[in-house]
């Protein structure tokens, strides 16, 4: 078989493999809303030591789903933020970025200022905020 005929042949079944993919990729739930890829489980949360993380303002973690944010200095509730690191978009995850501190979708170019904002979309609303709770020098996030 000649080089041509190869790829003519296989060309065919890859492109097709690939828009089921996408189109897969891009479905809906029954509802109508976008299947989310990562959403935390009900039962999800986690908590955070105090003394070894989130140590200065503008320090985060990531972890189950959720973001976490030290916005001032203090051992306060209103000293840190949560947020969930699924996009409201298409459900893909969101990521922190210290250096601007604002979120970015990678999977869509949605963008989301520090407070959970959307910046710009195609999102078309903010981050979900999730409860922080502090106990000494234990955070929990529920969510």
């Amino acid at each position: 078989m000649k080089r041509g005929e190869f790829l003519s042949t296989i060309t065919g079944p890859i492109s097709l493999a690939c828009v089921a993919c996408l189109a897969s990729a891009c479905s809906k739930e029954e509802n109508g809303a976008p299947a989310a890829v990562n959403a935390p489980s009900p039962n999800s949360g986690f908590s955070v030591n105090l003394d070894t993380e989130l140590k200065a303002v503008n320090n985060f973690v990531a972890r189950s789903g959720i973001i976490v944010i030290r916005t001032a200095s203090g051992n306060t509730a209103a000293s840190f933020a949560a947020y969930s690191s699924v996009c409201p978009h298409a459900g893909a995850t969101v990521e922190y970025n210290a250096n601007s501190s604002s979120f970015l979708c990678a999977a869509h170019g949605s963008t989301f200022s520090s407070t959970g904002a959307l910046i710009q979309g195609p999102a078309t609303r903010g981050l979900t905020k999730l409860a922080v709770d502090i106990s000494g020098t234990t955070l929990r996030v529920k969510a």
